[in-house]
């Protein structure tokens, strides 16, 4: 089993976010009580207050009754993550980080990979999540948009004896691992954007970054980074660039985002362990039935065609994963880049009012 200890920094904790978990259950707390619980006076907790807004989280206050949040919080606990977890798949995880607020999950953990901090061999995986990033990372150089508290941000690291030439097919495996927990969560209707976007009537619900590094034929290292829309607040994503969805959208209730996560881990070890073991192939067919492009016409966007693009016909993907296009030259197969339907109906910009969220710039 991993020894699951909270790192140094995790100990070094913030007042405003000691103070945000007390009114995390949405209900009246005196501000009296509130400076008694964290042993600090009245005006620093209204100076903990201002902090908390700033997140962009809405708090109510009423004179004699104190604060409260207008929406109750679900926040991220190791312990209550690790209780949904198998005794099995824990001897599986080094370790797993929990941020209040960082730069972004995959980024930290590439830190610790290149600083030699992590020793995964034997299948281990370590996973870090995060209530906020400020600085999160999506496909292609994109910022993901990451608002404190209502989404999920995820990182899972894992090392693979096969080299990077035997992966690509992982990213579609990680989709298709997510879409399979999300069914389980009652969540339907669901297909893949080639590679790994994950999309409800057309709006982004997720999004995963995959960066690798190591030896094309020996051991490499994959960072897996996984944004998950869950209770957005649409003010907090007015930049976001591209029609988006979330969970509670979809389904009208919000998960427990422990539970959730969890369960995410647990999928994604499985399914990243079959991977290894058995390639792509073994998941090709789920892949076909979730592929929410197949014939219809594209544009597919690569480092070498930026500007004009690549017109044609989703054709699938072949036993490796790589997109199967049907050009004006006949059936082109590509190996990265990114799709968009060449026809799009409606508008896909619209407000939360109507359904249309904006999707995460990933």
């Amino acid at each position: 089993m991993g020894s699951f200890g909270f790192p140094d920094f995790y100990l070094q904790k913030n007042m405003h976010f000691e103070l945000l978990k007390l009114l995390a259950d949405g209900k009246f707390h005196s501000g009296e009580k509130l400076a008694s619980s964290l042993n600090v006076s009245r005006t620093s907790i209204w100076k903990m207050i201002s902090r908390i807004q700033e997140l962009g989280l809405e708090l109510h206050s009423v004179k004699g009754k104190g604060y409260k949040l207008i929406e109750p919080l679900n926040l991220f606990e190791q312990e209550t993550i690790i209780q949904h977890i198998s005794s099995k798949t824990r001897d599986q995880i080094q370790d797993i980080h929990i941020f209040q607020s960082i730069d972004s999950t995959s980024s930290y953990v590439m830190e610790l990979s290149q600083s030699g901090k992590l020793a995964l061999g034997g299948n281990k995986v370590f996973v870090c999540l995060a209530e906020q990033q400020t600085a999160g990372k999506g496909r292609r150089g994109r910022p993901w948009i990451s608002p404190y508290g209502h989404n999920l941000y995820f990182t899972l690291a894992r090392e693979f004896n096969t080299g990077i030439s035997e992966l690509e097919g992982l990213s579609l495996v990680i989709a298709l691992a997510v879409t399979r927990v999300l069914a389980r969560n009652q969540i339907h209707g669901l297909g893949i954007k080639w590679p790994n976007d994950i999309l409800w009537q057309g709006r982004k619900l997720a999004g995963i970054l995959l960066e690798i590094s190591g030896d094309p034929t020996g051991l490499s290292q994959v960072i897996i980074g996984l944004g998950l829309n869950i209770n957005a607040n649409p003010d907090a994503m007015v930049n976001v660039d591209q029609a988006w969805v979330d969970i509670k959208t979809i389904s009208g209730k919000v998960p427990d985002r422990n539970k959730l996560a969890a369960e995410l881990i647990v999928e994604i070890i499985k399914m990243v362990d079959e991977f290894e073991n058995n390639g792509f192939t073994a998941f090709k067919t789920e892949w076909d039935e979730n592929d929410a492009l197949r014939d219809k016409e594209v544009e597919l966007k690569t480092h070498s065609n930026q500007s004009t693009g690549i017109l044609g016909k989703v054709m699938g993907v072949n036993n490796q994963g790589a997109l199967l296009l049907q050009t004006e030259k006949g059936i082109e197969i590509f190996h990265g880049g990114e799709l968009s339907p060449r026809l799009v109906q409606g508008n896909q910009k619209q407000g939360k009012q109507t359904q249309g969220k904006k999707e995460q710039g990933n």
